[in-house]
């Protein structure tokens, strides 16, 4: 499975990441969801039951779980805390560590999304 970023303003691809060596695995590439884009971070579920934490700036992998069953929408990301549901009804709550990783509040659409309710 490979990740790709891409500039939205001048299209170019910032950086690849192969998530997964399909020799290795001798499976398909699974999918990934969109992913949550906060911090300085790019978190990212998996039906293949994980959940990336990657430098957005470049795509290091800086820690993953596997979290059990698969992931079939988008984490959110609140207060160093990744939310991820699964598609047998699960939620879970990851910690990272990082009280900054805070911003990407809700499921869906894109980061004009995330709006502070008064």
């Amino acid at each position: 499975m490979t990740l790709i970023f891409v500039d939205p303003r001048s299209e170019k691809v910032l950086w690849e990441k192969n998530l997964h060596d399909k020799k290795k695995d001798q499976q398909t590439d699974s999918l990934t969801m969109p992913p949550a884009l906060v911090n300085g971070k790019a978190f990212v579920g998996t039906t293949r039951r994980e959940v990336f934490c990657m430098d957005a700036a470049n795509g290091k992998v800086l820690w993953s779980v596997n979290v059990g069953a698969p992931i079939l929408f988008q984490p959110a990301v609140v207060k160093g805390r990744v939310y991820v549901s699964t598609n047998n009804g699960g939620m879970l709550c990851l910690e990272t560590g990082d009280a900054k990783d805070d911003g990407w509040l809700i499921w869906g659409a894109n980061a004009g999304h995330n709006v502070t309710v008064k």
